[in-house]
């Protein structure tokens, strides 16, 4: 009884945290990228993308020799984030994606394609998993540059349309602070969410594999899917997606490379066979949906409704 209260009081504290989070960072994201000289699309990539919880989950488990429960996080997690946090978005408003995030959703999914081939392969070594890691440092490098010099170009195109005297953004800040404070919220709720719901499957007798793809991949995840309810909300869809996108390659890049880099992590056939698959599947449908440039009711129901179906294939297979 008592290890229930506690698993519970771990859900909701997790989950207020979250929501907290997901508000705060929202209010404070865009205008901080705005004085950093950054869309918000790109700050939603990097900021929101970092998930040091799931990092931390995937490295921790592979050094106490539970690889299945590394990968399995890795990939669940995308599932989950593509799925339910954009799905819950859409179903509560239907998203408009601007065009500028079809170049954001291609170079995620160029960089994502190399870590996906080596989990099909069955194994990621030690050396791949220090590749990895290289390969996330030059891709967050390549989003900045590229994207300062678009915002370079719009402006100065801007300045020829207006005439006169460019006032440069002030920095304030409050915009820091919320943001600062909107991710410390997430990640502080999102393990504590991953704590409740461990508890909680203790009980159920669940395997390494299916814990790591479905329980604590929804926990750490969970940030997400609050990041997408708040975007709904406060109809900043940009932000939600870019989020989406940076945190689906720094799973691939990061958590995974980590991990690898600490143990060479086998590939559960589990993984190989059925989360993996969906996850390419669901990747594929947002990079669709991106050049589609909307995200209606219909398709947010649908996409909830791959995550049911995801579960239920992994618990029962």
């Amino acid at each position: 009884m008592l290890t229930l209260l506690l698993a519970l009081g771990l859900l909701i504290v997790g989950t207020l945290l979250l929501v907290l989070g997901a508000d705060w960072f929202l209010d404070g994201a865009e205008d901080l990228a705005r004085s950093l000289g950054v869309s918000a699309l790109v700050l939603g990539v990097v900021l929101a993308g970092l998930e040091p919880e799931e990092m931390l989950t995937a490295a921790i488990a592979s050094a106490r020799g539970a690889p299945a429960l590394a990968v399995g996080n890795v990939v669940g997690t995308n599932v989950t984030i593509v799925t339910v946090a954009l799905g819950l978005s859409a179903l509560i408003t239907p998203m408009i994606i601007a065009p500028g995030v079809r170049r954001q959703a291609l170079i995620a999914t160029l960089v994502s394609i190399i870590p996906i081939v080596l989990l099909f392969l069955g194994v990621v070594t030690q050396l791949e998993g220090v590749l990895l890691l290289i390969l996330f440092v030059g891709y967050t490098a390549f989003l900045f540059r590229t994207d300062r010099e678009a915002m370079k170009r719009v402006t100065e195109r801007d300045d020829d349309d207006e005439p006169g005297q460019r006032v440069r953004p002030r920095f304030h800040w409050k915009p820091l602070l919320l943001t600062i404070g909107g991710l410390a919220a997430m990640a502080v709720g999102g393990p504590a969410i991953v704590e409740g719901a461990l508890r909680l499957a203790q009980v159920a007798g669940l395997s390494q594999g299916v814990v790591g793809a479905t329980i604590v991949s929804l926990g750490t995840g969970a940030e997400m899917i609050a990041l997408g309810v708040s975007a709904a909300r406060k109809k900043q869809s940009d932000i939600l997606v870019g989020g989406i996108l940076g945190s689906f390659a720094y799973n691939l890049l990061v958590t995974l490379g980590l991990a690898a880099a600490i143990h060479p992590i086998p590939v559960d056939p589990h993984v190989t066979f059925i989360a993996l698959p969906v996850m390419v599947v669901v990747h594929l449908v947002l990079l669709a949906l991106v050049w589609y440039g909307k995200i209606p009711r219909v398709m947010g129901g649908l996409l909830v409704g791959v995550y049911i179906a995801y579960l239920i294939g992994v618990v029962l297979a």
